[in-house]
């Protein structure tokens, strides 16, 4: 589990070349195998170097940036042959480059830039929201609203800015690669809003989406009365020869998952909860009457 504290925004990324963040996965994934291989434990490697054992974690997982210090001391804990250690040194070296959201000084919580970097190469995004429509499927004014109710204090510039920054984000979608699920309740399709065309055109936009090969729109009924979801929202993210990870979040930490246990846990409880969603079809029919005015 990688924790982060702090409330942060997405920005955009949108990248189907190799980049620095992708580098730096593929060693914390060597990483990871290298100590399983020799059969020990984070705990015991992080007390042997007189490290925590959640750097191991978050070395293991690539959630923030690899040092070469660190990492040459677990090569040397581990026994890798000298060839082997300069190669993945060399590796970490380049994962050093900084991404255009980090050079541009943006600064951005290490939350986001987790999220950004495992969202921009991920094929795979299951998404699961209770109150609010899915992030990537959010139009402008409906971002607005919504940021504009969590955060009074914002100025008008911070506001656009993010809420462009929403917009841009969004082109992940873009990638023919990506296969994006969204499920959400009905609840958040009936929250009034400050202005009831917002919410129209948002449900007309959600339609729209779903009709795109890649993105896939389905709706939890209130009439199913109480079922998994009430848990509370979250997303997994699968990558191509990458382990999976669950993304959560509440008002003031957000948390990667990558245990095999959690992993398992939270593809049971969106089965479940798809078990209680409406089909694609019938999700875009209750949506396009709620729009309507017709529900």
């Amino acid at each position: 589990m990688i924790e982060f504290h702090g409330w942060g925004v997405d920005i955009p990324v949108m990248t189907e070349n190799p980049n620095p963040s992708v580098r730096s996965r593929q060693v914390s994934i060597q990483l990871r195998g290298l100590r399983e291989d020799r059969g020990l434990s984070g705990a015991a490697v992080a007390k042997a170097l007189g490290m925590s054992p959640s750097k191991i974690s978050r070395i293991e997982t690539g959630a923030r940036g690899l040092s070469v210090d660190d990492v040459a001391a677990l090569l040397g804990h581990y026994k890798v042959p000298e060839s082997q250690r300069a190669q993945i040194l060399d590796q970490v070296r380049k994962s050093g480059e900084r991404g255009w959201w980090e050079s541009q000084g943006l600064g951005l919580p290490e939350l986001w830039q987790a999220l950004i970097n495992f969202e921009s190469r991920a094929t795979r995004i299951q998404n699961y929201e209770a109150l609010f429509i899915p992030g990537l499927l959010q139009t402008d004014e409906y971002t607005e609203a919504i940021i504009r109710s969590i955060n009074k204090t914002l100025s008008k510039a911070e506001l656009t800015n993010l809420v462009a920054s929403r917009r841009a984000r969004q082109a992940v979608l873009n990638r023919r690669e990506l296969q994006f699920l969204a499920v959400v309740d009905e609840g958040a399709l009936r929250r009034p809003m400050t202005e009831s065309g917002i919410m129209r055109r948002q449900l007309r936009h959600l339609v729209d989406s779903g009709e795109r090969p890649n993105v896939t729109v389905r709706v939890v009924p209130l009439r199913v009365g109480q079922h998994a979801g009430m848990q509370g929202p979250f997303a997994v993210l699968d990558f191509f020869e990458e382990p999976s990870l669950t993304y959560i979040e509440n008002h003031h930490v957000g948390m990667f998952l990558d245990e095999k246990e959690d992993i398992a846990a939270y593809r049971l409880a969106l089965g479940n909860i798809l078990n209680s969603a409406l089909e694609p079809a019938e999700s875009a029919e209750l949506m396009s009457a709620l729009a309507d005015g017709n529900d």
